[in-house]
């Protein structure tokens, strides 16, 4: 689970903005959406969200998630003077435009481990990268590199056990994403790689989740038909038909890889089962259903794997396309530790102020992005004055009002005018 991410100098953020997850042990409204991965001692907050206008940085938060998951798990992939692609810096001054990005996270692994991973590049190089663990109340460091440092002077703590340590990378490459792909390198690392590669799951607006080999498990399949059945889309079965690919014509410059998972995609296709009058049955193609149905429907595996795992789920937009209800029914099942039982997180950006309620997000678990002179900037409600922001006061309200800021600057007599003046 996620406590806390820094970032600086990435896209629209530019000073350091930290986005906390770390849930105060004194607030007791609804401490049900507060997980304890280490024994109580940390509380994590299960989901949280975030607000603002349209291009007020809230992508770029979770983009920024994507990026530093390049880093650790893609970056090795790098040759020798390649271009890091997620060197995406703040451009708007001349100060910051060649600048490094900074991420910063701590986090909890999957066996409730607590660490700290820091990295600092630009468009050619790692920089600086280090990774702190806790074995114990006092903090330890594992590895730490420097811009001065080459493969082969690594510094390593004396927690650095169990297989090799030194491992040969160009100055484009991390540490953390050559040793994690190595067989020999230490349980740990390889841990830690694995977790940022297999358990945090990134979907942006009307991004497609790839279907995979997931339809081949029954068991999954009838879940996911269960569920879509008791939403109100009016399906009570979902099979998968095989197709004939032979006639599907791709380029012949095309990777091999790529044409055999184009091809698999294509040849397994879902059909919605639909009940009508006096019990008559017709079969949907994915065309046929609505966008919200399909949005829900190639959703699921991954929601259900996340739960499954205890994962990270990063949605943008998630009211797009689909009813208020099932975007609070999302977050509810994120909340709820009956259902979240190996502590999965969901952080999600979305417009829908419905979903700013008492009832079911805390102050802490809302957040507000506002552009000042084009840089963003993060604001949790829980840093409002708390004898006016109180635990139950109306949140949705007082945020469409503007009470909070983080709403767009509409001047609506000036666009008037402007179309006025096009008409007459």
């Amino acid at each position: 689970m996620i406590i806390d991410f820094t970032v600086s100098n990435f896209r629209s953020i530019r000073e350091k903005q930290t986005f906390s997850l770390f849930a105060e042990s004194s607030s007791s409204h609804l401490s049900e959406n507060v997980a304890s991965p280490n024994d109580g001692k940390i509380g994590v907050l299960r989901t949280a969200g975030v607000y603002g206008a349209n291009a007020s940085g809230k992508s770029n938060l979770l983009l920024a998630f994507q990026a530093l998951r390049y880093i650790v798990c893609s970056s090795g992939d790098l040759k020798d003077g390649d271009d890091i692609p997620c060197y995406e810096p703040y451009m708007l001054a001349a100060t910051s435009k060649n600048a490094p990005i900074e991420f910063e996270i701590e986090f909890f692994s999957k066996d409730g481990v607590r660490y700290i991973y820091k990295t600092a590049f630009n468009a050619k190089r790692i920089l600086s990268e280090s990774l702190d663990f806790y074995p114990s109340r006092s903090k330890a460091n594992l590895f730490k590199r420097d811009e001065k440092d080459s493969w082969e002077t690594v510094a390593f703590g004396g927690h650095y056990k169990g297989g090799k340590k030194k491992f040969a990378f160009f100055d484009n490459n991390s540490y953390i994403s050559k040793a994690g792909n190595s067989a020999d390198a230490p349980d740990l690392i390889r841990s830690i790689f694995n977790y940022f590669r297999l358990e945090i799951f990134h979907l942006g607006v009307n991004q497609r989740v790839g279907m995979g080999h997931w339809n081949e498990n029954q068991e999954l399949v009838n879940s996911i038909s269960e569920i879509l059945s008791k939403v109100d889309t009016g399906i009570f079965g979902v099979n998968f038909k095989e197709q004939d690919v032979t006639d599907i014509k791709l380029p012949n410059d095309i990777p091999d890889d790529m044409r055999k998972r184009i091809l698999e995609s294509e040849s397994r296709k879902p059909v919605f089962l639909h009940k009508g009058e006096k019990e008559f049955q017709a079969e949907f193609t994915e065309e046929m259903e609505s966008a919200g149905t399909t949005k829900l429907f190639n959703m699921l595996p991954m929601l259900i794997e996340t739960f499954d795992d205890g994962g990270i789920l990063l949605l943008d937009e998630l009211d797009n396309s689909f009813h208020p209800h099932i975007a609070e029914l999302i977050i509810k099942l994120f909340n709820d530790p009956s259902v979240n039982k190996n502590n999965a997180q969901l952080i999600f950006s979305t417009h829908n102020i419905n979903l700013m309620s008492p009832d079911l997000l805390r102050r802490d678990q809302i957040w507000l992005t506002e552009k000042n002179n084009g840089e963003t900037l993060f604001t949790s409600l829980d840093e409002f004055d708390k004898n006016v922001v109180k635990i139950d006061s109306p949140f949705s309200k007082w945020y469409g009002d503007g009470r909070f800021g983080a709403i767009p600057a509409i001047d609506v007599r000036a666009i008037s005018d402007i179309i006025k003046d096009r008409i007459s």
